[in-house]
């Protein structure tokens, strides 16, 4: 998964829940500018930072063995 497909997904879900980037920012601790540059996939988030942020949207990440085949 890369940064744009990250991105989309974090819009997706906070459009779905009715927030804004200024919600998540202020609710997570994480600046505004940082949401709406990790929306748009030009900022590559840590693990720490993109747990806050997943957390308030209700995600998860979630690690798993990829498939050989």
């Amino acid at each position: 998964m890369n940064n744009h497909e990250i991105g989309k997904i974090i819009q997706e879900r906070r459009d779905f829940l009715n927030l804004t980037q200024k919600d998540i920012a202020e609710i997570s601790g994480i600046t505004f500018k940082s949401i709406s540059e990790i929306e748009l996939g030009i900022r590559n988030p840590s693990v720490n930072t993109l747990n806050k942020i997943l957390e308030v949207l209700g995600l998860e990440l979630s690690v798993q063995i990829k498939s050989m085949y």
